[in-house]
């Protein structure tokens, strides 16, 4: 299955769900999928890839540790973030009426996924 293919399927089974990119940690964009501009989802990736690198230093130095994945909550959505090891990461963002649950569930899946295209 190809990238676009997976977050293609991530964005369509999550209830709620506007987009997914797959983005290095860089913030640069790889692939996505997205019900919004190609260009707001890739802008949305990058500011929220800087946001994942600045959260994950912050946790390395104070806590000695490390993010599994970030949720935030913001006024018009629900923005998810996850590591795939330690180059990549997805961002899916729902609408507020989107399920957390569904979309970490189906965000594990598109993980995996992922893992066995890079």
């Amino acid at each position: 299955m190809n990238l676009d293919r997976i977050l293609e399927q991530l964005v369509t089974e999550v209830h709620g769900a506007l987009g997914a990119i797959f983005i290095d940690r860089e913030g640069e964009s790889i692939s996505h999928y997205t019900t919004l501009t190609a260009e707001k989802i890739k802008l949305m990736g990058a500011h929220y890839g800087i946001a994942w690198l600045e959260a994950e230093e912050l946790t390395r130095r104070h806590l000695k540790s490390s993010n599994p994945e970030l949720i935030f909550w913001v006024e018009k959505g629900i923005c998810l973030l996850k590591p795939i090891e330690k180059d990549y990461l997805v961002f899916l963002i729902l609408d507020r009426s989107g399920s957390v649950g569904q979309a970490r569930r189906w965000l594990a899946w598109a993980l995996e996924e992922l893992r066995k295209e890079i």
